[in-house]
């Protein structure tokens, strides 16, 4: 398996179809966000796009 080694950000919400650890997605990808996200689901975006926004713009900020 090959590994991503781009900074990563990985929102999980509770209602989506896979939530994996984050210990497996650090296998993985560089992980440098990883947020637990209080509502929402598969369709995020259009679900919870206020918190959805915040998260990538927090993830961006570091890299301004």
């Amino acid at each position: 398996m090959r590994r991503v080694d781009v900074p990563t950000a990985l929102a999980l919400f509770p209602a989506d179809l896979s939530r994996p650890p984050r210990s497996w997605a650090e296998r993985t990808c560089t992980i440098t966000r990883y947020t637990r996200m209080p509502r929402g689901g598969h369709f995020a975006a259009h679900e919870e796009p206020e918190l959805l926004a915040h998260d990538i713009t927090a993830f961006f900020l570091a890299y301004r």
